[in-house]
C-alpha cells in the first residue's frame, strides 16, 4: 500500500504544472547558452550532430532537475558531469529524455556532456535539454587557456581503455576518450581539445589490409571531413584555431605485413602536415610515434619529421618517441591489448612536459 502511494504521488509530480504553467521546459540544442567544442553540425535550430569521440558541450543552469535528449544508436556513448563531478554514463535512447537527475539543489550548476565513443559506434544527435519550468541556462564561464588538436587512431580514441585485461575483448562501455592520453594531456595543460581519430586507420594503410595502400579513407582523408562516417560534408577549418596539433598516427600502418613503402608512408605524412600548415599556419606540430609501435615506424616518422623542418624551414615541429617499453603488459593494458587507464596516464606523462615547455605553458603540478 505504502509503495502504491509513493508511485501515485511521484505521478502527481511528474503531471501536475508548475506556478509558471509548465512543471519541466525544454531548452534547444542552438540555444546560445550551449557551447560546443569538436566537429559538429548544426542542421537547424533543434539539434547538434556529431560522430567523432571526444566531442562535448556545456552550459550552466538552475534548478533541480535535468533531463538530456539524445536521438542515435545505443552505441553512442556519453559522460555526463555535473559541478566537475561524473553523475552518469549514458546511452542514446531514440527520442526520448534520458533523465540525469530530479533533486539537485537549487543553485546554479555546470553541466559538461563527453562523448565516449567514435564514430563506427553510431551518429548523435542532441537536441536538447529538460529543466524546470523557472530555471535558467547561462554560459559557460570559465573557459581553459588553450587550443589542442589531436588526430590520431584507436589510442587517442581511448579504444578499450577500461578493459579489465588485454585479454578482454572490446566492448563500446570500455572505450572512454575522456581517459584517452589526449584528454587527459589537455585538461592538465588547461586546453580545449578537438579528436579527430578512428581506430585501425593510418596514414595509407589500415590494420590488417592484405595491400600496402589501402582503398578506404585513410586518416588524412578523413580529416578534411565534419563527420568520419561520411565526405558528404566537409569541415570549415575556420571554426575552430588549435593553438597545437599533436599527429599520433603510424601504428596501423605497420603493425602487420605488407608493410607500405617508405616513400610512399613518408609522402602520406608530408602531405598531412602540409595540410595542417594550410589550415593553421606555423602553429606547434608534435609528430608522435608509440607506444604499441617501434622500428620501422618509428624511423620513417622521425626522419620524415628532420626532412620536413629542413625543407620547409619549419622550426614549429617536433618528434615525440612514446617508447614501447613504456607500457607493462600486466598492468598498462585493457581490452585487446590497448593502453588501459594507467596506461594512457604514462603516454601523457611523456607529452605534457613535451608540449609545456615548448609552449612555455605551465602543466597542473607546476600551477599556482
Amino acid at each position: 500500500m505504502k509503495n502504491t502511494l509513493k508511485f501515485i504521488l511521484l505521478t502527481l509530480i511528474l503531471i501536475l504544472p508548475s506556478c509558471s504553467g509548465k512543471l519541466y521546459k525544454k531548452i534547444n540544442a542552438c540555444d546560445s547558452s550551449i557551447s560546443y567544442v569538436g566537429r559538429y553540425a548544426f542542421s537547424n535550430s533543434m539539434e547538434a550532430v556529431s560522430d567523432w569521440p571526444g566531442t562535448y558541450f556545456r552550459c550552466r543552469f538552475t534548478g533541480k532537475t535535468l533531463g538530456l535528449l539524445l536521438d542515435g544508436p545505443s552505441g553512442a556513448q556519453f559522460n555526463v558531469f555535473i559541478d566537475g563531478k561524473q553523475k552518469k554514463t549514458i546511452s542514446c535512447l531514440n527520442n526520448d529524455t534520458i533523465w540525469i537527475s530530479r533533486n539537485l539543489s537549487g543553485r546554479r550548476h555546470k553541466l559538461e556532456v563527453y562523448r565516449r565513443t567514435e564514430a563506427f559506434l553510431g551518429r548523435s544527435a542532441f537536441k536538447g535539454l529538460i529543466i524546470d519550468g523557472k530555471a535558467k541556462v547561462f554560459k559557460w564561464n570559465d573557459l581553459p587557456s588553450h587550443r589542442i588538436e589531436f588526430i590520431g587512431n584507436s589510442i587517442t580514441c581511448g579504444y578499450g581503455v577500461e578493459g579489465a585485461s588485454r585479454h578482454d575483448k572490446f566492448l563500446p562501455e570500455t572505450e572512454n576518450n575522456y581517459l584517452s592520453y589526449a584528454s587527459v594531456t589537455s585538461r592538465d595543460l588547461d586546453a580545449d581539445y578537438f579528436i579527430v581519430a578512428h581506430s585501425g586507420l593510418g596514414i595509407v594503410r589500415h590494420y590488417g589490409d592484405s595491400l600496402k595502400v589501402s582503398v578506404d579513407p585513410q586518416m588524412p582523408v578523413k580529416y578534411l571531413r565534419t563527420f568520419d562516417g561520411t565526405d558528404s560534408l566537409k569541415w570549415d577549418f575556420d571554426r575552430w584555431k588549435p593553438d597545437v596539433v599533436v599527429v599520433n598516427l603510424g601504428t596501423n600502418d605497420f603493425s602487420t605485413q605488407p608493410y607500405p613503402d617508405k616513400d610512399v608512408f613518408q609522402s602520406g605524412y608530408i602531405n598531412l602536415i602540409h595540410t595542417i600548415r594550410s589550415n593553421y599556419g606555423y602553429i606547434p606540430v608534435f609528430c608522435v610515434c608509440g607506444p604499441l609501435i617501434g622500428d620501422p615506424c618509428l624511423s620513417y616518422i622521425k626522419e620524415v619529421t628532420e626532412k620536413i623542418k629542413v625543407n620547409d624551414r619549419d622550426d614549429n615541429l617536433f618528434f615525440v618517441e612514446i617508447p614501447k617499453a613504456l607500457l607493462n603488459k600486466d598492468e598498462d593494458f585493457g581490452s585487446d591489448e590497448h593502453p588501459s587507464v594507467r596506461g594512457q596516464q604514462k603516454i601523457a606523462d611523456i607529452l605534457i612536459p613535451e608540449i609545456a615547455s615548448k609552449l612555455s605553458w605551465k602543466a597542473s603540478a607546476t600551477k599556482e
